[in-house]
């Protein structure tokens, strides 16, 4: 039963593609200007060149000043130290000793800081690296031709990385680096069995749109469009689709603009599918779907905040440092037990500020512990905040709290076939999901949503329970969430942050 437990997530995600993009609060303060750099803010010298600065964790949305990124210092192993902060009795109680540097050693790679000025758009390209795209736009509205543009690394260390970079004008013939961004263009290798997912830029006033389109006979599709205003730029809208070949099944619109986020989605069943293919000849999408909502969003993010927040930024980290490590009340492990980012699953959430993840660890043979943690950018600290004895999921920031999902496990006897006869067997499984939130400290936890599998109270279940998750989405103070029943409809509900007003407001299939 622990193996079936452990591995749910990955048979979970297998089946489900989470879509659309979630924008959340953040964890620490919000920063919202175009000149930030990371909670790591770095010194500027004298000169006006900018040298090379490290991975995304270090670069800056505004145009580059020369900069050192900031350095652990090293102990005599040559490894930065780490400080342990164990807690005791009621409170938490500092307790620094040191170790050597807990995380697997690295290369450190380095993305180049594009020059500040030149003359033409080339002058702008890094040394070895190839411009793939560019378009014109007069974003500053100077009457002069500004650009934004995509370069890509050579075969090599970053092996296809792609900077999105814009560079305005100062005057005939001058021009500046405004942004660069290593995050929010997909390399070649992240398209899928379909390859290489870039489609080429578009531009509109003072807007632009990145595009890209990949999968294999399950396709996906992205469209986002950042627009300069006051000095900044926003993501104002996105567009993501999901399906199968023309079959549209998730599609998902936030146009900050209107201050609405458009949902709609159907079942992703092949049995449910042909029911909607009918003769169609090349495009099978009958505009029906099985449930339609929407949702206030939040204020705008800029695009540095963007690029911190895409689900595949943590891939471009290198440099994953741990100087010191937190634990929350209650929770004891050793140094040894503890995994650190760049070994553990980083794709639930992700910001300009920190990294949430979770771990376990086998305790006995048949009894494991799983952990929800957080790694914050400014001080390369690592906090593990809670501790479960289910697994831990759908890791999110959102007004200050932590949500996170966990399972529901109880002893039960179901039927079962052996040999040609029915049996009856008993063992811990999964009977329902819950979505639990907490304090930034690891304080406070409480439910705030909890879904138990019909039929799970009878005494002898007529099979085993199916597979369940969650799909949470967190926008204008309300969450609402797909519960993934396998081989059954998915019920969707909608509540408040806190719980409160919980509804379902359909399901799907219908």
């Amino acid at each position: 039963m622990e193996t079936r437990i452990y591995h749910r997530r990955n048979r979970i995600r297998s089946a489900v593609f989470i879509i659309g993009a979630v924008i959340v609060t953040g964890c620490g303060d919000t920063r919202s200007g175009q000149q930030e750099t990371s909670l790591d803010r770095l010194e500027s010298s004298e000169a006006g060149q900018p040298e090379m600065t490290p991975d995304r964790s270090e670069s800056s949305e505004a145009g580059q000043p020369e900069t050192t990124p900031d350095r652990p210092e090293s102990s005599e192993a040559g490894q930065p130290e780490t400080s342990l902060d164990w807690p005791e009795s009621s409170e938490a109680r500092q307790h620094e000793t040191e170790a050597e540097h807990i995380s697997q050693e690295q290369i450190i790679r380095y993305v180049p800081a594009l020059p500040a000025t030149g003359r033409t758009l080339p002058d702008f390209v890094a040394e070895g690296w190839e411009l793939i795209d560019s378009v014109e736009l007069d974003y500053n509205e100077d009457g002069v031709t500004d650009y934004v543009g995509v370069q890509e690394a050579p075969d090599g260390e970053w092996a296809g990385l792609r900077i999105l970079f814009g560079v305005v004008s100062e005057g005939a013939g001058q021009y500046r680096l405004d942004f660069q961004d290593e995050n929010l263009i997909r390399t070649r290798e992240e398209g899928g069995v379909f390859g290489d997912p870039y489609e080429p830029l578009t531009a509109k006033g003072t807007s632009f749109t990145t595009h890209a389109y990949g999968g294999s006979a399950w396709k996906w599709s992205e469209a986002y469009t950042y627009t300069y205003r006051d000095g900044t730029w926003y993501l104002i809208r996105s567009e993501d689709s999901y399906g199968y070949g023309p079959y549209i099944t998730d599609y998902v619109i936030n146009d900050w603009d209107s201050g609405v986020y458009t949902r709609t989605i159907r079942s992703s069943e092949f049995s449910d599918m042909e029911k909607h293919w009918g003769d169609y000849e090349g495009m099978w999408d009958d505009g029906e779907y099985d449930l339609a909502y929407e949702m206030e969003l939040d204020e705008p993010i800029t695009l540095f905040q963007a690029g911190k927040r895409w689900w595949l930024a943590p891939d471009r980290v290198t440099d994953w440092g741990v100087q010191r490590i937190v634990l929350a009340e209650g929770i004891e492990l050793s140094q040894e037990m503890i995994r650190t980012p760049e070994t553990a699953y980083l794709h639930d959430y992700c910001d300009e500020n920190c990294v949430v993840y979770d771990f376990s660890r086998q305790v006995q043979e048949n009894d494991w512990r799983y952990y929800l943690a957080m790694y914050r950018w400014q001080d390369k600290s690592l906090t593990v905040l809670a501790e479960e004895d289910t697994d831990i999921d759908d890791e999110i920031i959102y007004g200050n709290r932590i949500y996170y999902s966990t399972e529901a496990v109880k002893h039960i006897a179901y039927k079962a076939v052996e040999n040609g006869e029915e049996v009856v067997k008993e063992e811990d499984d999964v009977i329902g999901v819950r979505l639990n939130r907490i304090n930034m400290d690891g304080t406070g936890k409480e439910t705030v949503f909890e879904y138990l599998c019909p039929g799970t109270d009878q005494q002898i279940l007529e099979g085993r329970p199916p597979y369940m998750g969650l799909i949470p989405y967190f926008s204008g103070g309300e969450i609402v969430i797909e519960v993934y029943v396998g081989g059954s409809v998915h019920p969707v509900y909608r509540m408040n942050v806190d719980g409160s007003d919980l509804r379902k407001i359909g399901q799907i299939p219908k």
